[in-house]
C-alpha cells in the first residue's frame, strides 16, 4: 500500500514561543511521528493526541486543535503539483513533505474520503 491512514488521533498545538526550550525538551521523548513549524510568536506542533496528553499540563497556555488524522504516503509522488491536485480533489489537508515519505494531516471526519482521494491520485499515471 502506498498510502496509509494511521489509526491514532492527532492534534495540532500552537505553543507560545517563550516555551520553545521546554517544548524541545518534551519533543525529545516523543516516539511517534510529529511535525513542528515556526510561526510568528509560536511553534506549531502536530503529534499524536496520546503523546500530547502526557505533556499538556506543562503547556496550559497553548491552543489545541483536536480531531486530526495522519495519512502517510510511502513513495513520494514524482509530480511536484501533487498537493495542488489534492486540494483540487477536495482533500482538506496540511502537507508535510519529506525525502522518503510524505504526510498529510486531515480532519478526522474527512479521513477516509481523503485517503481514497490520495490513493486515486497515486494510481493515476
Amino acid at each position: 500500500m502506498r498510502a496509509a491512514l494511521h489509526p491514532e488521533a492527532f492534534v495540532r498545538v500552537r505553543v507560545p514561543a517563550y516555551l520553545e526550550r521546554s517544548l524541545h525538551q518534551v519533543l525529545s521523548s516523543v516516539h511517534a511521528p510529529f511535525f513542528t513549524l515556526r510561526e510568528s510568536g509560536a511553534l506549531v506542533v502536530t503529534l499524536q493526541e496520546t503523546e500530547w496528553m502526557r505533556v499538556a499540563g506543562r503547556f496550559s497556555s497553548s491552543a489545541v486543535e483536536p480531531g486530526l488524522r495522519l495519512i502517510s504516503i510511502d513513495e513520494a509522488p514524482p509530480d511536484p503539483a501533487f498537493v495542488n491536485r489534492l486540494a483540487a480533489a477536495g482533500v482538506p489537508a496540511a502537507a508535510f513533505l519529506a525525502f522518503y515519505r510524505d504526510h498529510l494531516v486531515v480532519p478526522a471526519e474527512h479521513a477516509q474520503r481523503s485517503l481514497d482521494a490520495v490513493q486515486q491520485l497515486l494510481d493515476r499515471p
